[in-house]
């Protein structure tokens, strides 16, 4: 199985921090759309845009119309969840609203789970959201199906002390979650924090991509700051099958310098030491 996960694309009319998101959003999805048409399932784990604004969600969606592949649609925390519901009616919603849903891809049991706390940056998980989540899982273990579990905010502190204040905010809620499903959760993926993460919550391994828009440095020393630098924006391919997960970084906008050595020539086109 193949997934790709795209994250924080924050599509907007300007810049961002010198960076134009339409653009680079539009540069990734070519890139997959050229070398990853085989992907059983693509999904953009939320902040399709930057202020929730209806003009932006009309042209995802105008894009989305006349792309190649099925693309699954989450919200993080600079989307809108009104505003995203009245132009993609058709992503589906439970019986409170939320937007979440789950969905079958080669086997697996896809969970696309709603973080977004209107008025907050930080993920949340009510008690409504909370047993819809437990009774997805049960039916997943019921039908016999190991789950994919995607979320927006991340669940386990980074380390990062500015992400980590927007994290989730009921993290035990969550984690007697996972506790009592590491049985059939086999990976976890998120976004929010807009540079590559990657570990185990509870013993169930989670990756997260960068940013699309502005990937961002992970700083250790506790500043209340966003880095930003030169870093190349990424989307995450897994490969999946009944034994590992294998999870790639793909620098889309390096393509085209990539220069290709051939098998058992590297050794010879070192320099000496």
């Amino acid at each position: 199985m193949k997934i790709v996960q795209i994250s924080d694309i924050h599509l907007h009319s300007g810049m961002i921090v010198g960076n134009d998101p339409a653009a680079l959003f539009l540069a990734c999805m070519n890139h997959v759309k050229a070398h990853h048409g085989d992907a059983d399932a693509i999904v953009l784990t939320g902040d399709l845009t930057h202020l929730g604004d209806e003009t932006s969600y009309l042209r995802l969606h105008e894009f989305l119309k006349s792309y190649p592949l099925t693309v699954n649609l989450m919200i993080g925390n600079h989307d809108k969840r009104d505003v995203f519901q009245s132009v993609f009616s058709q992503v589906p919603r439970d019986d409170d609203g939320f937007v979440q849903y789950s969905f079958n891809s080669a086997g697996f049991r896809c969970i696309c789970l709603d973080t977004v706390e209107t008025g907050s940056h930080s993920g949340h998980m009510c008690p409504a959201r909370h047993a819809w989540l437990n009774n997805e899982l049960d039916k997943a273990r019921f039908d016999d199906m190991p789950v994919l579990l995607f979320m927006h905010h991340h669940p386990v502190a980074v380390g990062v002390w500015s992400a980590d204040v927007v994290g989730l905010k009921e993290p035990e809620v969550f984690e007697e979650t996972l506790q009592a499903n590491r049985d059939v959760i086999r990976h976890l993926f998120f976004g929010h924090c807009h540079y590559t993460v990657s570990g185990s919550f509870c013993g169930i391994p989670f990756s997260a991509p960068r940013s699309i828009s502005h990937p961002c440095w992970p700083e250790f020393t506790g500043k209340w700051a966003m880095g930003i630098g030169p870093l190349a924006p990424s989307y995450s391919i897994a490969l999946i099958n009944n034994n590992s997960v294998v999870i790639h970084s793909i620098e889309f906008l390096a393509e085209s310098e990539i220069v290709y050595i051939p098998a058992g020539e590297e050794t010879s086109r070192r320099p000496p030491s």
